[in-house]
């Protein structure tokens, strides 16, 4: 039988450590009338542009390959065949890099409304990221994703305030069915 979550919902929770969410420069803080830093609430539920990707085999293998795992279902397309699938299938984590291996530069988009939002983006870290699949992502597939900011919320920590930032990225295939759904949360360090 077919192995995988083609065609019906998974979850897939990997945590992610501070990937390159570092701008090279630092945009100015908003401050409260009360003197402390915090972000622009008045983001909640604005969306990022379409970002537009194509799944390449190459770029499946490539990960693969850097994540140290040859399972063939991620570079033999017969073993995947013969797994009941159309070609070879992307690993869990594929979905970070549609926006790093896309037609932006890595992280452009928030990074820039994080810092219309009023963060420091040297203290921005990337706490946790989590997929729900709703199937397999093969080599053809012309993805397009669009993020929405959630929620921000305010925590306090042992070194200062944080405001967590939580996210969510919908990707859809050229069919325009939902493939891959991340939730995912940063960290604004004051």
């Amino acid at each position: 039988g077919k192995k995988g979550n083609e065609g019906k919902a998974g979850k897939a929770c990997v945590p992610i450590s501070l990937l390159s969410l570092v701008s090279f420069f630092s945009l100015p803080l908003r401050i409260s009338t009360k003197g402390r830093l915090m972000l622009d609430h008045s983001y909640v539920g604005k969306k990022l542009p379409l970002i537009r990707y194509e799944v390449d085999a190459s770029k499946i293998r490539e990960l693969a390959g850097a994540l140290g795992d040859d399972n063939p279902l991620f570079n033999d397309r017969e073993a995947a065949q013969a797994a009941g699938y159309p070609n070879i299938v992307a690993p869990l984590t594929f979905p970070t890099l549609f926006r790093f291996w896309g037609g932006t530069p890595a992280g452009a988009e928030t990074r820039s409304l994080l810092g219309e939002m009023g963060a420091d983006l040297l203290r921005v870290l990337h706490g946790e990221e989590e997929y729900e699949y709703f199937g397999t992502l093969h080599p053809g597939d012309d993805i397009t994703g669009e993020l929405e900011i959630v929620s921000i919320d305010r925590k306090e920590g042992s070194s200062g305030p944080m405001d967590m930032v939580k996210t969510r990225a919908t990707y859809r295939d050229q069919h325009g069915a939902v493939k891959v759904i991340a939730r995912a949360t940063m960290v604004v360090r004051w």
